[in-house]
């Protein structure tokens, strides 16, 4: 089985393939990127400063990020032109798929199933009919209860003791409500920021992927179970108020410790160097 992942230029979909390509780069053929989720969405101004970390400091960072050993499970984590070069994996950025240029691109990549993890464009019916395989995503919210953006923020301002991921079929151009595959859950830490807890469902969101692949590759059956329409919510960025409203509770958007202890896994010496400056 061929397969093809439809991801995000972010470090937690660059997590997501660190986790998954040691199992299954040989069957993989291709990676294509998204710029942004949500364009056009004016995100507030303190969300800006979890994107800074996320997406920008990381794509910044990434051409030096390289880790010391010879296998992503040996300690260090890869950017995305290293996973390309060690797994002989290409790495383009898709072009719109509202223009007919993007759906040609997918299909030349010959792919029978199609990965999708935080990825920020639309599949319209046209790309979802190219995998004879269908298209599985990784949301990181469990749902029918939290489709959208940063389920993981609603879910804390929300008070729930957990946090999860749910892997669902695409099966149409709507926002996250295909048949529901299986879910993980994380145990909320209070003590932990907004970012700790998002960057902790990828490892156990990979295995729900893996899992479905294997599954599909003995033939076993995976039809999934249909959501629930009437139940949970759709989520937009948070409003400035919700902002407050999260940090009034006691939840930080990040925490030092987070930025260096997630570069460091990618062999950038943070820490080293702020002692030195």
């Amino acid at each position: 089985m061929r397969i093809a992942f439809l991801v995000n230029r972010d470090v937690e979909s660059n997590l997501t393939l660190n986790f998954l390509l040691p199992e299954i780069h040989e069957s993989t053929v291709g990676i294509f990127l998204s710029e942004r989720v949500g364009a056009g969405s004016k995100v507030p101004r303190m969300l800006g400063q979890l994107a800074l970390i996320e997406q920008d400091f990381f794509n910044a960072l990434a051409p030096g990020l390289s880790g010391s050993s010879d296998q992503v499970g040996g300690g260090h984590r890869f950017g995305f032109a290293e996973l390309q070069q060690r797994f002989g994996v290409p790495v383009r950025v898709l072009p719109s798929l509202r223009d007919p240029v993007g759906l040609q691109v997918l299909r030349e990549a010959g792919a029978d199933l199609f990965v999708s993890i935080r990825f920020g464009q639309i599949l319209s019916n046209d790309a979802l009919v190219i995998p004879s395989r269908g298209v599985l995503n990784l949301h990181s919210g469990l749902l029918p209860h939290y489709r959208g953006v940063l389920a993981t923020f609603r879910a804390l301002l929300n008070g729930d003791p957990e946090i999860g991921c749910t892997l669902h079929w695409i099966d149409s151009p709507g926002i996250d409500v295909g048949r529901i595959i299986e879910t993980a859950r994380v145990a909320v830490e209070k003590e932990r920021s907004l970012l700790w807890h998002i960057l902790a469902l990828y490892q156990p969101g990979a295995s729900l992927i893996l899992d479905a692949i294997r599954r599909l590759e003995r033939g076993e059956p995976m039809t999934g179970a249909p959501q629930d329409p009437s139940a949970g919510a759709y989520y937009s960025f948070p409003s400035e108020e919700d902002l407050m409203r999260f940090t009034t509770l006691g939840w930080r958007l990040f925490d030092r410790e987070d930025v260096w202890d997630l570069f460091e896994s990618y062999g950038f010496p943070l820490r080293t160097r702020t002692r030195t400056l």
